[in-house]
């Protein structure tokens, strides 16, 4: 059984500065009524909020979530086009992973994808905030919680990102234990979108069954600078055809996780789906219970290399892993997050 989602990005152009990055973690959930409160406070604490506070020093959002997408999940939230230098300049005044950032070059980078002229990166509000970017002295504009409308953060009713579950789902809510009789783990699914909202996405797309640019203007994505062919070679729309492309901090010389990387209505910032399951896999997995802190650890490697710092609590990177297998202008690609059945 097939689900697709679509995921709605808003790209914002304008001039970024530096500003002072915070210090505290703490992703919010508010739901919709149609959620219920009992859910709602469990994200809001050990289940899902907790998890991302107990890795993370520095990852705060406002995060929306209500039933109502025909697919298994969805997420729109809205980015900004940063100069490479001045994203590489507030990451190198930040990052706790010298690692990823030695694979990255000052100034511009030979290799920003496509050959593009100014190298923006689209960063999302989230990860902006994380680094103290801001967008004429505010935060990269945020959503109101019908995920279309832009709104200044900081306001009433104003998010990172809105992150819509089917209505129609099997969920499972299980505190410790996996899900039966092929149901989805609630929990799980919601930290995969919450993901996107913070920084995990690529700008690669796909349009009519091609590989497209999800961008626009060939910019990349902060996690598409970690995005590698082989070593020293990144994969970018170009390669997006079906090849090898892995997450990797030290210039492809170590894949960590591989990515979807082929036109098939995926999204190509989730990982190839494979035996274990990962969060941000590109099938959604039923029978099945992880959460970035129990499944091998590639989703928090990806939010560290991008910018979110890990706290000192946090749990250890992980090593390589084998795994089978503009003023404000709206883009709507079609992705995919399949079910996948867990035998």
């Amino acid at each position: 059984m097939e689900n697709f989602v679509k995921r709605r990005w808003f790209w914002a152009v304008a001039l970024l500065g530096l500003g002072t990055a915070p210090v505290n973690a703490s992703i919010l959930y508010t739901c919709d009524p149609s959620i219920g409160g009992g859910t709602c406070g469990t994200l809001n604490g050990s289940a899902v909020s907790n998890i991302y506070s107990s890795v993370f020093s520095n990852a705060n959002a406002d995060i929306y979530i209500t039933y109502g997408n025909p697919g298994v999940a969805s997420s729109s939230f809205n980015a900004t086009q940063v100069p490479y230098s001045q994203y590489y300049t507030a990451l190198a005044a930040s990052t706790d992973d010298p690692t990823a950032l030695a694979s990255l070059t000052p100034g511009v980078d030979p290799l920003i994808p496509y050959g593009n002229t100014d190298g923006d990166i689209d960063v999302t509000a989230a990860l902006a905030n994380a680094l103290g970017l801001s967008v004429n002295g505010a935060e990269t504009a945020g959503v109101e919680a019908d995920g279309v409308t832009s709104c200044t953060l900081g306001n009433p009713g104003c998010y990172n990102g809105v992150i819509t579950m089917q209505t129609s789902s099997q969920w499972d809510f299980p505190p410790n234990a996996p899900p039966s009789g092929a149901w989805i783990d609630f929990y799980y699914v919601v930290e995969h979108e919450t993901d996107e909202i913070l920084g995990t996405s690529s700008c690669i797309g796909t349009s009519d069954g091609a590989a497209a640019d999800a961008c626009g203007s060939t910019d990349a994505s902060p996690a598409d600078l970690f995005r590698y062919a082989s070593s020293g070679t990144r994969s970018f729309l170009s390669t997006a055809n079906g090849t090898t492309a892995y997450f990797s901090t030290d210039s492809g010389g170590t894949p960590i996780a591989y990515y979807i990387n082929g036109p098939y209505g995926e999204d190509y910032g989730d990982w190839v789906t494979g035996g274990t399951v990962l969060v941000q896999d590109a099938e959604a997995s039923s029978d099945a219970i992880a959460d970035i802190t129990t499944d091998g650890g590639s989703e928090i490697a990806v939010l560290d290399a991008v910018g979110f710092n890990l706290a000192s609590s946090a749990v250890p990177e992980p090593g390589t892993m084998a795994l089978a297998g503009m003023s404000l202008a709206v883009l709507a690609l079609a992705r995919t997050l399949r079910r996948r059945h867990q035998s």
